[in-house]
């Protein structure tokens, strides 16, 4: 296979890759219209490296000096483009050196399809076929050149400026977060390219046209910028997500604080019985007149409320080490009157009458049940204060 075919199309493919990309994050952010300058910029630099390809392979002059005009205005719409996008992306261009910049390029590409040759040659005459070092045959035009290509020439030396002022400004502002990286691989791809073009067209150097493979340095420049971008927003990611979750530990840290006071008073209750009921079966004890259904029925009562004191401890522990939120089947209803039950003396002590509504055969809920009851037991504290 022909190794410049090969090579080319790699290049074409790469380009048509970063405009894919580009013209994707337009899509999902289309307020920023440096991706959509860039992906124009990318297809444009794949259709240019096709037609780069053509040139090689056609023999006729005829159809060499067709394609030639096609390729002059897909630099045009590299390079117009690739202004605009430095001048959104860095915020440090020139504007009236960018409108310039376009107006002699538009200038130029009128002259391309209004003169009987092209913006680059006046008459072609004929095409030599030259040879790369591993044998590929290759066409090289031949022919007289067009005056009014000088305004290509000149657009492109006013691009060299554009961007190093650009991106010496950026530099300087020290604010441009590796930006200025795109500022120079731009710098090569216009040096490059404004240099090795012109002696081509003049004959002095015998390669093919390699606009295509100068655009090469755009493309690492941007691809490192969006995998630079992707990295920082992985990490800005676990970052919030971090601190989503210490927010998650300090809301659930002055919920419970808030409601310190009312789960001691509700703990209090089943104490004081057990120390009554305890007293009690002493007192019972230490009497000549001992009656064992009254004891049974003291020690039941001390039992019933070590276990509501247990309930109630256990019920503050899940609160506080239910860090993961684990997720469960559970009733929802039952949730509801747990949480009522630990309020339950925070109503009666300032006097609030609640009364539910519960709604029968309600499908279980899958959900975490501890940040279910402590969003309940907030919006009833919050209930509690207006009262």
């Amino acid at each position: 296979m022909n190794a410049l075919v090969v090579t080319w199309s790699m290049c074409a493919a790469a380009c048509m890759m970063l405009g894919v990309m580009h013209l994707f994050f337009w899509y999902n952010s289309r307020q920023v219209t440096a991706y959509l300058l860039s992906a124009v910029m990318a297809f444009s630099a794949t259709v240019n490296t096709m037609l780069e390809l053509a040139l090689m392979l056609t023999e006729s002059p005829d159809v060499y000096g067709e394609i030639i005009r096609w390729v002059n205005l897909s630099v045009f719409l590299i390079l117009v483009p690739m202004v605009w996008f430095v001048y959104q992306y860095f915020n440090t261009g020139r504007r009236w050196l960018a409108i310039a910049i376009t107006i002699l390029w538009v200038a130029g590409i009128i002259i391309n399809f209004l003169s009987p040759g092209s913006l680059t040659f006046d008459l072609l005459t004929d095409l030599n076929r030259e040879h790369t070092f591993l044998g590929e045959p290759f066409s090289l035009p031949e022919g007289d050149l067009n005056q009014w290509r000088l305004l290509a020439d000149a657009a492109s030396f006013l691009i060299l400026i554009y961007i190093v002022d650009a991106t010496y400004k950026l530099w300087k502002r020290r604010d441009g977060d590796q930006t200025w990286i795109t500022g120079s691989a731009i710098v090569v791809f216009i040096l490059f390219a404004g240099i090795h073009t012109p002696l081509v067209d003049a004959g002095v150097v015998s390669t093919p046209y390699m606009i295509s493979f100068s655009f090469i340095a755009i493309v690492l420049a941007l691809s490192y910028q969006v995998v630079r971008d992707a990295i920082r927003a992985m990490r800005y990611k676990l970052e919030l997500q971090q601190a989503r979750h210490r927010l998650d530990q300090y809301g659930k840290a002055d919920l419970l604080g808030e409601c310190g006071v009312m789960l001691a008073h509700e703990l209090n209750q089943p104490l004081t019985a057990i120390l009554s009921n305890a007293q009690a079966a002493q007192r019972y004890i230490d009497s000549d007149d001992l009656d064992i259904e009254e004891v049974r029925t003291i020690l039941k009562d001390i039992v019933d409320d070590d276990r509501r004191a247990s309930e109630i401890i256990k019920r503050i522990r899940m609160l506080l080490n239910n860090e993961e939120g684990t997720r469960e089947y559970f009733d929802l209803n039952e949730t509801i009157r747990e949480v009522v039950e630990m309020l339950r003396s925070e109503l009666v002590d300032n006097n609030i009458v609640l009364s539910t509504n519960f709604a029968e055969q309600l499908a279980p809920v899958y959900a975490g049940r501890i940040e279910v009851q402590l969003v309940l037991m907030n919006l009833m504290f919050n209930a509690l204060k207006v009262m």
